[in-house]
């Protein structure tokens, strides 16, 4: 069996790991078994200098970061290039454009996944410019679904648990998960059916068993659009 080749094109170290780990575990139940998956390639670029430029609100220097990933993937010989992280999405256009490979887009992925889902108001949690900048009220309101963002104290929270906790080490400690459900609580309370994992660290730690209600992860989204699409590639 020959699949087109997956790229990787990482920003955070636990993000793309679990993007990888999730795309070969599906790998058994669409490739056939006898351990076929397609050929995956991962550029990792240091995410201190990334973080670095988000910081200072540089999203040019983002881009660029990811456009010399996807150029590089490109050279490995990927076919199909994915992004797991979710905050870089504000630059997908011009990432796109600037692609030597085609790109999926975790926004358009996770809108869809919500949509099949029946889902009509999500709680977005994620980090600050996520949520802050709406990232993903558009491509819900395409789908007629409502965007829902915690209040900016939550916000401040969930971004020192994410960039604390989450990235360094892709787990959170005990009264960090502890304010983590609090905002999940919150959101259902004022009405949300359903939640956006909205940064590619927090499903290592949150799942609809401890949420309490569907909970799309989007690493786990983004790793079945590619394999659909590599697997519809080679059909």
């Amino acid at each position: 069996m020959t699949l087109p080749v997956i790229g990787i094109a990482g920003v955070t170290v636990p993000g793309a790991l679990d993007c990888l780990s999730k795309m070969h575990q599906l790998s058994a139940l669409m490739c056939g078994g006898h351990h076929h998956h397609p050929r995956f390639v991962l550029d990792q670029p240091d995410f201190g200098v990334v973080h670095a430029a988000q910081l200072q609100e540089r999203w040019d220097i983002v881009e660029d970061s990811i456009v010399g990933s996807l150029q590089r993937l490109a050279v490995a010989g990927a076919q199909l290039a994915v992004i797991p992280a979710n905050t870089v999405h504000c630059r997908i256009d011009g990432i796109r454009q600037r692609s030597p490979v085609p790109v999926l887009s975790m926004l358009d992925v996770v809108a869809a996944d919500c949509q099949r889902r029946g889902l009509r108001r999500v709680g977005v949690l994620g980090t600050r410019w996520t949520m802050q900048s709406h990232l993903y009220r558009a491509p819900f309101a395409a789908v007629g679904i409502e965007e829902c963002i915690p209040d900016p104290a939550q916000q401040a929270m969930l971004q020192q648990v994410i960039f604390d906790e989450l990235v360094p080490t892709g787990r959170a400690s005990a009264d960090g998960l502890r304010q983590l459900l609090l905002v999940v609580a919150g959101l259902r309370a004022e009405g949300c059916d359903g939640l956006a994992l909205a940064c590619t660290e927090l499903p290592l730690v949150l799942d609809e068993a401890n949420c309490g209600m569907p909970a799309v992860d989007t690493t786990a989204a983004l790793a079945a659009a590619a394999m659909q699409a590599v697997l519809g590639a080679s059909g």
